[in-house]
């Protein structure tokens, strides 16, 4: 129960707006914390391997860098579980012709990190082409030293 008060409050929290500046695709992450350089190279890895591997279709990537328990609250209130996510990343169906992200800030709290940037994307369903730009905040907890996804947080971006 700790746990998820603390996660909830850590969401909560990384949601909090924060400065922006201008910055190109993919810079180092702003580190909000005294975490190790070990620790953000592990975050940033992770994000970039997240994101990546919905253009790539890669459901490996995503089982490995996603906790069993995870859930993600998309636009709409639409939750999508691990299984959900990874199918839908999955579907040939749905190409990704560009992901990209900007903005990137980690915050770490001991065994816990929140993962926040703002993404575009472009791609083609059955339905048509579609773009969008989202902030997101995933959230990370370290378990038997390795960091996995318990939570994200998708929002669309409207400006």
């Amino acid at each position: 129960m700790k746990t998820l008060a603390l996660l909830t409050l850590l969401a909560s929290a990384a949601l909090t707006p924060l400065a922006a500046s201008a910055q190109t695709a993919s810079p180092p992450a702003a580190v909000a914390s005294t975490a190790s350089p070990e620790t953000v190279a592990a975050l940033e890895k992770l994000n970039s391997e997240w994101l990546t591997a919905y253009k790539t279709r890669d459901g490996a990537a995503l089982d490995r860098i996603l906790a069993d328990d995870f859930a993600a609250i998309y636009p709409g209130g639409r939750i999508l579980r691990k299984a959900d996510l990874i199918k839908t990343a999955t579907n040939p169906a749905r190409t990704i012709s560009d992901i990209g992200w900007d903005d990137l800030k980690i915050l770490v709290f001991g065994d816990v990190a929140v993962v926040r940037a703002r993404s575009r994307i472009v791609g083609k369903t059955a339905e048509g082409d579609f773009s969008g730009r989202n902030d997101y905040a995933d959230v990370y907890v370290r378990r038997a030293g390795a960091w996995r996804a318990v939570s994200a947080h998708v929002v669309p971006v409207t400006d």
